[in-house]
């Protein structure tokens, strides 16, 4: 299995994407430590990975409070001993006005949720990677942060600050063995993206095969990129 015992933690664990990428994981051997923040979401994610029992430990995270997100990096090293891959998938989704119409208080959670909470995981996960001397980082920016749309502005302004930090990261990590890499996808084919107007599954990346290559970019054959945007389009 390609990430045997790997420690992997994860926030956004209860969202679609975070479904699909614990399964994968856990199907691989890693042992996951998983945030989440919406209780009822999390009863259903959690259903999907009950054989796995002992494999993975969960919390209730607030990803944009820093003594949170320090205690999930914390109970990562208690429990498996390291952190070896960390997933930030927490993410708020906005639109509907111009960025000049939004409210303040509108971009200041998209900014907190979007990129802050990428900040903060990758803030403590990394010392405990230093310490390892290995890692993994995925962000999870989205193609509006690269080719933005009115009324998604803000929205793509709060997800285009991961690409920067992926950069930053991999300058600042160049001569470790962390890696930090983003996967960008658009829409994806979830319960959720099938509500929406004008819906298009037939050309949306399944959760499934997001998670797939995310594990890949994870493994220890990986180890040579870094500092890459990986555009996960499907066929729009």
């Amino acid at each position: 299995m390609k990430l045997e015992s790997k420690v992997v933690v994860i926030t956004g664990g209860e969202g679609p994407l975070g479904r699909a990428v614990s399964t994968k994981f856990l199907a691989e051997g890693a042992n996951l430590v998983i945030g989440w923040f919406a209780p009822e979401e999390w009863e259903e994610a959690k259903g999907l990975i009950a054989d796995y029992k002992g494999k993975f430990v969960d919390m209730r995270v607030d990803a944009t409070k820093e003594e949170q997100v320090e205690e999930l990096m914390k109970k990562a090293k208690d429990k498996f001993g390291s952190i070896d891959i960390l997933l930030p998938m927490a993410g708020h989704l906005y639109a509907g006005t111009m960025v000049w119409e939004t409210d303040t208080a509108v971009f200041d959670q998209l900014i907190e949720v979007n990129l802050r909470s990428a900040f903060l995981c990758s803030k403590h996960a990394i010392r405990f990677m230093m310490e390892k001397g290995q890692g993994r980082i995925v962000f999870f920016p989205a193609r509006f942060a690269v080719e933005p749309k009115p009324r998604f502005g803000t929205y793509a302004i709060s997800k285009a600050g991961l690409i920067t930090l992926v950069l930053a990261l991999r300058e600042e990590l160049k001569d470790t063995d962390i890696t930090v890499n983003a996967v960008m996808p658009d829409a994806m084919d979830t319960w959720r993206t099938r509500k929406m107007p004008n819906a298009q599954p037939d050309k949306w990346v399944k959760t499934s095969e997001v998670a797939e290559l995310v594990c890949s970019l994870c493994s220890d054959e990986c180890n040579i990129v870094s500092g890459s945007i990986l555009k996960v389009f499907g066929k729009l």
